[in-house]
């Protein structure tokens, strides 16, 4: 079945913003469905837009992570057809919160406190806020890891941004930069990260890595046109760099402990 998307009115979503400790109170007295929310502003809160994409229902679970991977597939699937100024607005992802996404979001993210209302799930519309949020986070992380060139499954990088504490620190060094959005950059960072984990063990999660690995393509696009380059030739260069660095870093442990 096809429905309409809609947005959060600007009015309804700056009375939450607003009163976001409010929000906080009625989230955490009706857990289960967010059907209070017109009776709190005492006005219907959206506007129905001329776009259509299947309905959709997310996997809920209260260990979230056993769930984040499928969702964001299934988010990720249904609308990245929608323009980009509809994706990449905060009142749209305001409406799939609070309408598609309620007891997801709070499974994804314990309200322990009434800011994290106003800061992950009304989100500006800043690109970095809207990445970090708490379902919008979902779409971004598979639309920048998604393969469709792999020959086999075209999300296994995706699943790599969502395992545990690795996949969090990687996408967050993606999310800090801009140029993690070029997709051949997110690809090949991605890539980088998970062979040499698997070739280094642990050592590569280490932050400090993962950011000048980073750095490390940033300087990519500051010499070289990195927008005509293609994931295999900025995966060369930046896994090489890091290597260099690893090794570097295992020889001064060993003269530091002989």
């Amino acid at each position: 079945m096809l429905i309409n998307i809609k947005m959060m009115t600007d009015e309804a979503y700056a009375t939450l913003q607003k009163n976001y400790k409010d929000v906080y109170k009625q989230i955490r007295n009706h857990p289960s469905d967010s059907t209070w929310l017109e009776g709190f502003l005492g006005f219907n809160p959206y506007k129905t837009k001329k776009y259509f994409i299947k309905d959709f229902e997310l996997k809920d679970s209260e260990n979230y992570s056993e769930v984040a991977f499928e969702n964001g597939v299934i988010l990720y699937e249904t609308i990245k057809d929608l323009p980009r100024y509809i994706i990449c607005n905060s009142k749209f992802w305001a409406w799939i919160t609070f309408e598609k996404a309620y007891k997801q979001a709070q499974q994804a993210m314990n309200l322990v406190r009434p800011d994290l209302v106003k800061n992950f799930w009304l989100t500006s519309n800043s690109r970095r806020s809207l990445m970090l949020g708490v379902v919008s986070r979902s779409y971004f992380r598979t639309e920048i890891s998604v393969d469709d060139s792999h020959d086999g499954d075209k999300y296994i990088l995706t699943k790599r941004l969502v395992d545990g504490f690795r996949g969090l620190e990687m996408y967050r060094a993606l999310v800090y930069r801009n140029i993690g959005m070029l997709k051949p950059v997110s690809l090949a960072f991605i890539q980088c990260i998970t062979d040499a984990n698997i070739k280094y063990g642990d050592t590569i999660l280490r932050q400090e890595q993962l950011r000048e690995t980073m750095k490390d393509a940033s300087r990519i696009g500051s010499v070289m046109l990195i927008d005509d380059m293609d994931k295999e030739e900025i995966y060369d260069i930046i896994f090489k760099k890091l290597e260099k660095r690893l090794n570097d870093n295992s020889l001064a442990e060993e003269l530091k402990n002989p």
